[in-house]
């Protein structure tokens, strides 16, 4: 009985293994990994071109809501940003002019297993935190105003976004444009299957032997 409970351990955590978040820089990395297109928000048309609108504390868009974070201090602001006021494109962003920690939270309306977003972010130490407690953080954005990409698999599915970074520079913001969620491809990586194939084998062992007694 107890090789047969450690058989069905081994089973469990092969099965944990399968489904853990996969981060991507690619876009068209994370594309490949979907089923299907995903939808994309581009904020189009809320802002005026070559303008920006204040909408803090925040705004919902195609059932998504994007709003300054718990984590932000007092006095922050949320914004939605015209095309070419800044950079070519919509986005949304939220920022403030005083010190403490920078916080930028998209909550979706139900869970997804795959959401990406173009983003321009600080110097700082970046950090995401998805809603199902998976971490990860951000490459600063490159000089020139010129937007990384940050996409996710999580078969467990996900709600929220929360993007943390400290505050270093003067009227410092979190720029997020192109927001994409779909449904990731339920095939686990090729690591997964070979050690979820172990944990069968190794069960379906246990179970032989037993009813070989």
């Amino acid at each position: 009985m107890r090789n047969l409970l450690y058989g069905l351990i081994v089973l469990l955590a092969a099965s944990c293994v399968a489904q853990a978040d996969n981060f991507y820089s690619s876009q068209a990395a994370w594309a490949a990994a979907l089923s299907g297109s995903p939808t994309t928000i581009n904020f189009e048309g809320i802002a005026p071109v070559n303008g920006y609108l204040n909408v803090t504390p925040g705004i919902t868009v195609g059932g998504v809501n994007f709003a300054i974070g718990p984590a932000s201090p007092s006095g922050a602001s949320f914004w939605v940003i015209g095309d070419n006021y800044y950079y070519p494109g919509y986005a949304v962003a939220s920022s403030q002019t005083a010190s403490g920690t920078l916080d930028f939270l998209a909550t979706l309306p139900s869970s997804v297993t795959a959401l990406g977003f173009n983003y321009i972010v600080g110097p700082g130490a970046v950090t995401i935190t998805l809603s199902d407690g998976a971490t990860t953080t951000l490459n600063p954005s490159d000089p020139g105003d010129n937007f990384g990409f940050f996409g996710v698999t999580a078969l467990g599915g996900v709600t929220t976004v929360d993007i943390t970074e400290p505050y270093t520079l003067a009227s410092q913001a979190i720029n997020l444009k192109d927001f994409s969620y779909g449904t990731a491809n339920p095939t686990p990586e090729p690591a997964s299957l070979v050690l979820l194939g172990t944990g069968v084998l190794g069960l379906a062992g246990v179970i032989r032997r037993k009813l070989n007694l």
